[in-house]
């Protein structure tokens, strides 16, 4: 399965499962909506819960800045 999310400017983060390393891990990488290269990040599995706290974290961070 691939998660697929696109923003309002049209570049798109998609999410795949993958190996890294002979582990599993899953793949994030940023589609740009204009043209340009797409860059990939590799997670293993064992720090996604890590990953999404991460993220958690940046949003509450964000929702404070006006």
């Amino acid at each position: 399965m691939t998660f697929h999310y696109t923003d309002c400017d049209g570049d798109a983060l998609h999410i795949e499962p993958t190996r890294r390393h002979g582990k599993p891990a899953i793949s994030l990488r940023n589609i740009p909506g204009a043209p340009a290269s797409a860059a990939a990040v590799h997670i293993p599995v064992d720090h996604v819960e890590e990953l999404i706290a991460g993220i958690r974290d940046t949003a509450r961070q964000a929702a404070t800045h006006t």
